[in-house]
């Protein structure tokens, strides 16, 4: 039921995977340059070869994304606890 919607949307779940790693990797801005050609490479070819399968794959690589930053936040917040 999700992967239909993956596709409908490629785009722009690209541009907002590509907007999510420019706030999240700000800390070191040459690894998030290296990040977004990165990401920018693997969404371009997904879209002109038309392989379906790479929704799946924007979609899992921005989960991650955010899921990084939700770990540090958590983790932020477990430090806090223990003081």
């Amino acid at each position: 039921m999700l992967y239909p919607f993956l596709l409908e949307h490629y785009v722009w779940f690209c541009l907002l995977l590509l907007l999510v790693t420019w706030f999240t990797r700000s800390a070191n801005p040459e690894k998030r340059t290296n990040y977004i050609y990165g990401y920018g490479l693997i969404a371009t070819l997904g879209f002109l070869l038309a392989l379906d399968w790479m929704a799946g794959v924007i979609f899992g690589l921005l989960v991650l994304e955010i899921g990084r930053v939700f770990k540090a936040w958590l983790d932020k917040k477990a430090d806090k606890l223990k003081q």
